[in-house]
């Protein structure tokens, strides 16, 4: 049944009146939410076999915290390179209840995106745009193939999270917006930069600053301040060992998507086409900002520079071209594409958005159902792959320690066993640290001998035995698209 509400219809500028009388609309929110659960619900379950290495070194962080109260990829070695805390804290919490990690990431990624289109209906509303713009953005972003390829890490937390940020910068409330900038500083600190930009673009949030700031600070601080002390670092480890991989040969992230265009050439079409739309629109946005008429989907505007202002974060950086790198800037670009639309003609928007979303769901289909690999990935093996490995190598095993072959999150998952490597072992910290060190401008440098200013080294854990990778066919044979055909071999380490 559909739902009245009563809405106030935007002034001259785009800003909703405060006076007179309300008009009332018909409103089907309930409706779409169901309908863009439903949706979440179909591509979970399209891609729950097809999760990423990545995605699996989360959930053993959640398996771990919930199940035994620790904080790190094995049992028994506290590690620090859970890049999203928050991401590995509210898994955790549905693991605990429903006791099963991927049913939990299942459950979240569902919520997540119903979160996502209510917070961006509610962002249309108060623009003066038609609801239903809430629910197709949330749609064009959890039907994204790239960004489904990255499902199990923080991406999908993250798109909520900007949808709040969003209807703060709409809403101007410094609270609601310090919520946003505390929460997404929990997710990625790096999606700092979307926070950043809407403050520079919205400098009416600075009338209220202090109250941005320490709700912000109330949120954030404590996890950072824990972690400084217990961890000895207030940022994940992941910040010191993605930057020392640099490139990937002549790819970088600058030009990553060339390469992914050609081992992955639809799926990277099909992800772009909406956030290259938006991109198309944002100089226009900006070039008629003055306009009444355009100045209501500013606040829009400003997710799509976060998008492009982290783009150029990360060029800068010049770190390898992880495809979950991608998906801040692509969903940012794709929100901002979902409010021009419900800015044009009714007709002419639900004719693309419609258009978009059906090319979305045909990859999908055509990729499999339910998928077996990702349709974008780097890893050596498929999922299935890995969690026959690391079934066979849990029982051989036993109490002894293997090294990673290079992918650790999938085989350490269904192992349950001691898999060491960087990720998981903080042995192997002080060595990576020194390399980043000397490499670091003064500047940089001074701030991580300042983040891990308490930081113990110690040794790492002794090796019993080394799981390596070779080429071509074998015991344990492995194959994707990205790598093609190899294989693992177990062996006793040599003492």
């Amino acid at each position: 049944m559909r739902v009245a509400e009563e809405v106030a219809l935007p002034d001259h500028r785009g800003v909703p009146r405060s006076g007179g009388a309300p008009h009332r609309v018909r409103s089907g929110w309930p409706v779409w939410t169901v309908l863009v659960g439903a949706v979440a619900a179909v591509a979970f379950w399209v891609v729950h076999d097809a999760l990423i290495d990545d995605s699996y070194i989360t959930l053993s962080y959640a398996r771990n915290l919930a199940f035994h109260g620790h904080w790190g990829l094995i049992g028994g070695e506290v590690s620090n390179s859970a890049t999203a805390p928050l991401n590995v804290l509210v898994l955790a919490a549905f693991t605990a209840v429903l006791r099963q990690p991927v049913v939990a990431l299942g459950v979240v990624f569902v919520l997540a995106n119903i979160a996502l289109a209510l917070l961006l209906r509610a962002a249309a509303r108060s623009s003066g745009l038609p609801g239903w713009t809430g629910p197709l953005g949330a749609l064009l972003v959890a039907g994204n193939p790239l960004v489904l390829s990255t499902v199990g890490l923080e991406m999908t937390l993250a798109s909520a999270l900007l949808g709040l940020l969003l209807l703060a910068s709409v809403r101007g409330g410094p609270v609601l917006f310090g919520v946003a900038a505390g929460l997404l500083a929990l997710t990625r600190l790096d999606l700092a930069v979307f926070v950043l930009v809407v403050l520079i673009g919205r400098p009416g949030l600075w009338r209220g600053w202090w109250r941005w700031l320490l709700t912000a600070a109330a949120i954030a601080l404590p996890w950072f301040t824990f972690s400084w002390f217990y961890f000895g670092s207030a940022v994940p480890d992941t910040l010191v060992i993605k930057q020392l991989q640099r490139s990937w040969g002549d790819w970088d992230f600058s030009n990553g998507l060339g390469l992914y265009h050609e081992v992955f050439p639809t799926a990277v079409v099909v992800s772009l086409i909406p956030p290259l739309l938006g991109l198309v629109c944002l100089p226009v946005l900006c070039a008629l900002r003055a306009f009444r008429r355009v100045v209501r989907l500013w606040p829009w505007a400003l997710l799509g520079l976060g998008g492009v202002a982290h783009y150029y974060l990360y060029t800068l950086l010049g770190v390898p071209p992880y495809h979950w790198y991608y998906a801040p800037s692509l969903i940012g670009l794709s929100l901002l594409l979902a409010g021009v639309l419900g800015a044009v003609r009714r007709e002419v928007s639900l004719l693309l958005g419609c258009g978009l979303l059906v090319a979305q769901a045909w990859f999908a289909a055509a990729h499999g159902m339910p998928w077996r690999e990702a349709a974008i990935a780097t890893n050596w093996a498929s999922a299935a792959d890995y969690a026959r490995i690391g079934t066979e190598v849990g029982r051989q095993l036993g109490a002894g320690t293997v090294s990673s072959p290079g992918e650790i999150g999938t085989i350490a998952y269904f192992c349950d066993c001691a898999v060491v490597d960087g990720f998981s072992d903080r042995g192997y910290l002080p060595d990576q640290l020194r390399q980043r060190l000397a490499a670091a401008s003064p500047p940089v440098r001074a701030l991580l001998e300042l983040n891990y200013r308490n930081f113990t080294p110690e040794p790492p854990r002794p090796i019993t035995y080394t799981l390596r990778r070779e080429p071509g066919a074998g015991a344990w044979t492995i194959a994707s698209t990205w790598a093609g055909e190899s294989h693992l071999v177990l062996e006793p380490r040599e003492r």
